[in-house]
């Protein structure tokens, strides 16, 4: 039965707990034994809190024993991205600029969890101050993607650690953030759900900042009903996934922007999940939505918004300590300098306007399909050595994720089969701000269909 537990959904595990069929204390001793057997040089976790959370779970099967559980996911072992923070432990955001930060107290997600009984495993690697989508980072360490067993692959980011925690059974869920795509890119790469969440349902208080007007916090899973029980966790809200079905729902796939340059295999893929899914009865309406064009235009062309408030919060830091850095990803720093400030804040009014375009152009539908990713995994080393290469994979590995981050919606990305590389591929599911109980009710719907 243990050699079950390292892929079992979390709400599987909880359930287990719950029977009486297993005991936290020996589910948190196996997932600690693994992580140190598989991950020997600690590219997945930048370090265990494996006092913290043997304790966990021996309070946990205290009560479970008492029958008093405080949640479906109470003694259930989870990973958390190193930009959290943990009280006592370092929050370096995986930079050597932040090297001496130490928390002392966690974040308000984690002492949310952690009092409905979620074990704390570690904390997870991820690309320096969480600014690339590819998740490479040679100084803390790269996880490579375990759906390539012959090629080093790029595993997502900018939580790589948490993606590939949950890919490789070093964890039962992560924990990790989403300013232009850091949940769904290691979600979708790694074959798992990733849920971005609306901005400003999940509290921010006590993680390491990028972009403010931007970041959310998401978890990685490997189910739709584990990521609303989560969000339903993290939010303090119920997400109810029960009893749905796609003939209540009706959806956009758009023919411009989304599905352009896409890696070989992935257009096959979701055009077949697609197919598969308006058979079962989902209302799909593809047509144009020119808001989207405009709203890639206005991210990557003008002043870069984003890049402006990683500036403003790391700027000074990453100009004095270059020499520490990955250079691909200070680079990316350092283009947020010389912006104006007139210029940003026509940039913010001009987004609002997107936004507003997008809302009139999207009305009546409950969500958008498209691709999470638009390339499959690179391999790592030509990017490495190649800044302008390690650019342009950066760039359409977010390009179509950024997309709900700048317009402001809620996404989730579903596994739904592989590429010409046989490497994973997702679909993303986007729906309007604050709809994340709707978005989760389809994800579930469209789950069970292509699961099926």
């Amino acid at each position: 039965m243990k050699d079950e537990w390292a892929h079992q959904p979390a709400l599987a595990l909880g359930a287990a707990i719950e029977s009486g069929r297993a005991d936290p204390r020996d589910i948190t001793d196996y997932f600690l034994d693994r992580i140190t057997t598989e991950d020997r040089d600690n590219t997945v976790y930048v370090r265990l809190t494996a006092e913290r959370a043997k304790h966990e779970a021996a309070e946990a099967a205290a009560r479970a024993k008492a029958g008093f559980r405080r949640s479906p996911l109470d003694g259930v072992p989870l990973s958390w991205k190193e930009l959290f923070d943990v009280a006592g432990e370092p929050s370096t955001a995986c930079s050597n600029l932040l090297k001496n930060n130490i928390a002392r107290n966690d974040a308000i997600t984690v002492e949310r969890l952690t009092r409905a009984g979620a074990v704390l495993l570690g904390k997870t690697t991820m690309t320096e101050l969480a600014f690339s989508g590819l998740g490479i980072n040679p100084i803390f360490g790269t996880p490579t993607n375990p759906h390539d067993p012959t090629v080093a692959r790029a595993p997502g980011g900018s939580s790589s650690g948490a993606g590939v925690s949950v890919a490789r059974g070093l964890a039962a869920a992560g924990l990790g953030t989403d300013t232009g795509g850091s949940v769904r890119i290691p979600a979708a790469w790694n074959g798992l759900v990733g849920h971005k969440t609306s901005w400003g349902r999940v509290p921010l208080q006590g993680t390491v900042p990028l972009s403010p007007s931007l970041d959310t916090i998401g978890p990685l899973t490997h189910t739709v009903a584990d990521a609303a029980t989560l969000f339903s966790l993290l939010t303090r809200t119920p997400a109810d996934i029960h009893n749905v079905s796609l003939r209540d729902h009706a959806v956009l796939v758009p023919d411009n922007l989304a599905f352009d340059g896409l890696s070989p295999g992935i257009a096959k893929t979701i055009e077949q999940a697609i197919h598969y899914l308006g058979a079962a009865g989902l209302k799909i309406v593809h047509k144009s939505i020119p808001s989207l064009d405009e709203i890639q235009a206005m991210a990557w062309g003008g002043p870069s918004i984003l890049g402006a408030e990683a500036f403003g919060l790391w700027g000074e830091r990453v100009e004095a300590g270059q020499n520490d850095m990955f250079s691909a990803v200070a680079s990316r720093f350092m283009m947020g300098k010389h912006g104006q400030a007139s210029d940003l804040a026509a940039g913010l009014l001009l987004r609002a306007e997107i936004q507003a375009r997008y809302a009139e152009e999207t009305q009546g539908y409950d969500a958008v399909l498209l691709p999470s990713v638009a390339i499959s995994p690179p391999e790592i080393e030509p990017l490495l050595t190649d800044d302008a290469a390690y650019g342009n994979a950066n760039n359409m590995a977010l390009r179509n994720t950024t997309l709900g981050n700048q317009l402001g919606l809620c996404a989730l990305t579903l596994p739904v089969g592989s590429d010409a590389l046989g490497l994973p591929v997702g679909l993303m599911v986007q729906s309007a701000p604050g709809k994340d109980e709707l978005l989760l009710r389809l994800g579930r719907a469209i789950e069970m269909v292509l699961a099926s």
